[in-house]
């Protein structure tokens, strides 16, 4: 397996000895591996990130919530393998995605419906992170809130260069909503506002570079998506999310990746929900291969 952050810092060049070569002709690549350009300083260059997702100790919000700690990555890195052993000449980050805001079906004292992580927490698992050498995604649901108002929040955390971001626009509520009672959408220009905050940060602390998840499962969720911008030191992906049959989720994957030209693909699944569980040698062999895969 490949260190997370090996060879991804902007000021530094990677040990030539330790980074896979690009692949050729002659390159064995596994399943088809159909790649998605990756700048040159963005860990997709050599790796794939193999995610859990959850919330510690909330078993129906996702696999990171249903065992201890040291289980959860045991299993994590058991799962990254399975990807590490058909990837090819890519190697595997792993990766623990928790829900750091989490949308309530109530108002809360700030007006965003939104219950954010304790920093005590976030600080437990990056220090998780460091033990076992993982990635961390901090993930925010939006509720009312904005990009710009739970940016602070986080940043942080962010500067650590293990931490990256996610957004749900699932959550995202307007006046007179309440999140669950409807699918939410979120603006193209609240990710790139997110994204040029993550710039800055990469800038002002000589950070490697940052990713940037964003979920998706329909059309609407992303409005205006067609002016996405393409921010240097950030690693957008677009992650199909949602469970359901291989069909309908590749069909998604190739829409809202593919054809709607996102910058890295992300690939989400369901262990209770899909049926049947897609397997790693399916996942790989879309086409772009997902960056970024995470199981819930």
């Amino acid at each position: 397996m490949i260190s997370p952050t090996l060879g991804t810092t902007a000021d530094t060049t990677p040990d030539t000895a330790a980074t896979p070569p690009a692949p050729n002709a002659g390159t064995p690549t596994g399943p088809t591996m159909v790649l998605a350009p990756a700048d040159p300083s963005s860990l997709f260059q050599n790796c794939q990130m193999i995610a859990y997702y959850g919330f510690p100790d909330v078993p129906q919000m996702g696999i990171v919530g249903e065992y201890d700690p040291d289980t959860v990555v045991q299993k994590l890195l058991d799962q990254a393998k399975a990807y590490d052993d058909i990837n090819g000449f890519r190697g595997v980050a792993p990766t623990i995605q928790l829900i750091y805001a989490v949308a309530q079906d109530h108002q809360t004292a700030d007006g965003t419906f939104l219950a954010r992580m304790s920093d005590d927490m976030v600080e437990q698992w990056i220090g998780i992170a460091d033990k076992y050498d993982l990635l961390l995604v901090l993930d925010i649901q939006m509720g009312s809130s904005t990009v710009e108002a739970e940016f602070p929040h986080v940043e942080k955390f962010l500067k650590n260069p293990r931490v990256h971001l996610g957004l749900d626009p699932e959550f995202v509520v307007g006046p007179g909503e309440v999140p669950g009672g409807q699918f939410g959408s979120l603006d193209v220009s609240q990710i790139n506002a997110a994204q040029h905050l993550l710039q800055k940060l990469v800038d002002e602390n000589h950070l490697p570079n940052k990713v940037l998840i964003v979920h998706q499962f329909l059309n609407e969720m992303i409005t205006n998506k067609s002016q996405i911008e393409n921010v240097p030191g950030v690693d957008l992906v677009i992650d199909q999310d949602g469970f359901g049959n291989p069909d309908q989720k590749t069909g998604n994957y190739r829409k809202f990746v593919k054809i709607d030209g996102a910058e890295h693909g992300g690939f989400k699944l369901f262990y209770k929900q899909d049926e049947p569980l897609m397997t790693p040698e399916q996942v790989d062999a879309l086409d772009p291969q997902p960056d970024f895969v995470v199981y819930q």
